[in-house]
């Protein structure tokens, strides 16, 4: 490896990337400054990367120097590389045990992750990703971890089920990164985190990746992590332009009344409806059924077999979808409010999905449904 993962780490640092920009960097940070191993460095410019992001540049060096990371980020600031770069290109090729252990909330994260490593390791033909969740056979993963990964990227139940049945070896172990941790924690996986950390060695690099900073990532981050540097991006977000968002103030027991109303005036090309469990997401489907729209019914199960990106939580969200013709508008509605969004742009199907929007259906997940 070009340095150990056990090097002597930096002391506490909080890094505020905005106010870095323009003061410390005044000409454009390349991937080139930051001591990158050169074949990740030959992947990033096949797959069309130029400069880093600003969590990449400011979040890769410290964890190139040997220092555990909080990263704090959106989705889209680009964390998958920011922890992927370093970590293959301080992988050791040679030795087939894992290395490294990246776990994500859901089947879906851990597949995108394990792409990604895959991509930037093209020209590391020694190096192994292997991802490891629950829906897949064990077969294929036991044949894999018998085969050797350097790197493994799983869902928590998954990982916890290899371990105990003495599957998976993490007595090697060098780097761990928790990847969308607020979302694991969100999700109920804080017990099953906290059992996996406990069981890799002490002493090894930890990379903790958040959108939020909540009570629960704190008191990891303060038990397992050893001085932190500290990375925060702050988030720029903005409607797109071809979006009008409204919204309505509806009393709880007004809101059915109020949304088959605005399903009756509203013309719509497809519709998303939210709501905040999965047992409303079946009394909603009765209700809009006994006043008119029949639904056609569907489960996340189904459609994530199709996807093949459910959820490693049993948790999962159901939905239910119509069709309806020659419409141009969307509307959706969560517990507290029904809200109507306008597009300018038409879509090629009419369809409406209903699907809770708790702990184990981000919109993301929930949308495909629909498509």
């Amino acid at each position: 490896m070009s340095e150990e993962f056990g090097a002597e780490r930096t002391a506490p640092a909080a890094v505020d990337t905005d106010e870095q920009a323009g003061r410390e960097h005044p000409e454009p940070v390349t991937f080139l400054d930051l001591g990158i191993d050169e074949r990740v460095l030959r992947a990033l410019a096949e797959v069309g990367y130029e400069n880093p992001s600003p969590i990449q540049a400011a979040t890769i060096p410290p964890l190139l120097s040997g220092s555990d990371v909080v990263g704090l980020a959106q989705t889209g600031t680009g964390k998958t590389a920011a922890f992927a770069v370093p970590v293959l290109s301080k992988i050791d090729g040679n030795n087939r045990k894992p290395q490294a252990l990246v776990l994500a909330p859901t089947r879906e994260l851990a597949l995108q992750v394990s792409e990604a490593f895959g991509k930037y390791a093209v020209h590391m033909p020694n190096v192994t990703v292997l991802p490891i969740y629950g829906g897949q056979s064990y077969g294929v993963q036991l044949s894999g971890l018998r085969r050797g990964a350097q790197i493994i990227v799983g869902t928590p139940g998954r990982v916890i089920d290899h371990l105990e049945k003495g599957t998976l070896d993490l007595s090697n172990l060098e780097f761990l990164v928790l990847d969308e941790a607020d979302e694991m924690l969100t999700m109920g996986f804080q017990e099953d985190v906290e059992r996996i950390l406990a069981d890799t060695p002490e002493f090894k690099q930890v990379a903790l990746f958040s959108a939020t900073m909540p009570s629960g990532i704190r008191k990891i981050s303060k038990k397992y992590l050893h001085d932190p540097v500290e990375v925060t991006v702050k988030a720029k977000t903005a409607t797109a332009s071809n979006i009008t968002q409204r919204y309505l103030q509806v009393a709880h027991q007004r809101k059915l009344d109020a949304l088959t109303r605005l399903l009756e005036v509203e013309e719509f090309d497809g519709m998303i409806i939210f709501v905040r469990t999965k047992s409303a997401t079946e009394e909603l489907a009765e209700k809009l059924r006994a006043v008119g729209t029949p639904p056609r019914r569907s489960t996340a199960t189904s459609c994530r077999r199709s996807a093949s990106a459910p959820s490693d939580s049993s948790r999962t969200a159901r939905s239910t979808s119509w069709s309806r013709p020659t419409s141009r508008r969307a509307a959706s509605t969560s517990s507290g409010s029904a809200t109507s969004s306008t597009t300018t742009s038409r879509t090629t199907r009419s369809r409406t999905c209903i699907a809770s929007a708790g702990r184990a259906a981000p919109a993301a997940r929930a949308t495909r449904c629909c498509s």
